[in-house]
């Protein structure tokens, strides 16, 4: 059944941009993970977050390249077992053992891998790798001023119950990770852009989404007005070029891809008001 929807998603998507039909690809296999989870013990033990969270559940329409999750109680989170777990589900429940995993030395990131481009034709050069994955990352729940919300979701043969933050605290998340990511540049610590980010942050702002500043302070230090400035800051250095490449991978639709990002500014000029009034 794994493969058969592979193949249609395949079929579906093989005129369009190949880094795109890759996430469309990893996609199916995110729908078999929120399965398993929303099936399992861990559901009550994670909270479903990130771009993949507003995308499943909200619709946001880009693709996401992983699954991100927090945890409320660590002790009872234990990611080995976690991993033993899917494992069994993909190998007696679903009757398929065409994969590995791996653990990521942090012990919070697993990588379910799985050899199988060449049957679908996408490794057709010696090159190219053959293993398309998807990555699940975890993380220690921040604070406590957050709520959960449980969402029903039916996705293809799928229909599961998911455990996710409310859109304003997924919100302040995303300004989160936008006013903190950074990267290992040599000896320094530099700040790091990713264009789905601030993709991300307009579809919130369209929406009339106001983020739990509470939450956004728990998770930076930052008051609110601090934090504005912060993101106006971060915004002045994006540049539509960096967008354009970015978010190719995450729409089938080139065209909108590239008008997105050449009038970014102006958009969010339009919506930056939304974040003030709350």
């Amino acid at each position: 059944m794994l493969l058969d929807d592979l193949q249609i998603a395949y079929r579906n998507h093989k005129k369009d941009n190949p880094m795109f039909v890759r996430n469309i690809l990893k996609e199916v296999l995110q729908h078999y993970m929120l399965d398993f989870i929303g099936s399992s013990v861990w559901a009550q033990r994670v909270i479903f977050t990130g771009g993949t969270c507003l995308r499943v559940c909200f619709d946001l329409p880009r693709l996401s390249e992983d699954l991100d999750f927090d945890i409320e109680h660590p002790k009872l989170f234990v990611v080995r077992s976690f991993v033993d777990d899917l494992t069994k589900h993909f190998r007696v429940g679903l009757q398929y053992d065409a994969f590995s995993t791996k653990l990521a030395n942090n012990e919070r990131t697993v990588y379910v891998k799985f050899p199988i481009l060449n049957v679908l034709g996408l490794a057709e050069q010696e090159h190219e790798s053959n293993v398309l994955f998807v990555r699940l990352d975890f993380a220690n729940a921040v604070g406590h001023a957050y709520h959960t919300e449980l969402s029903m979701k039916s996705i293809g043969n799928f229909s599961f119950l998911i455990r996710r933050y409310t859109i304003p605290d997924l919100f302040s998340g995303k300004i989160s990770a936008i006013l903190t990511r950074e990267a290992m540049e040599g000896k320094e610590m530099k700040e790091r852009f990713k264009g789905r980010d601030f993709f991300d942050l307009l579809w919130f702002l369209e929406k009339g989404v106001l983020p739990n500043w509470e939450r956004l302070k728990e998770i930076t230090g930052m008051e609110k007005v601090e934090a504005v400035k912060r993101l106006e800051e971060k915004i002045q250095k994006v540049t539509p070029a960096y967008l354009e490449r970015d978010l190719l991978p995450f729409f089938a639709d080139s065209g909108f891809v590239k008008q997105f990002a050449g009038n970014f500014h102006h958009l969010y000029r339009t919506y930056e008001a939304v974040l003030m009034s709350s």
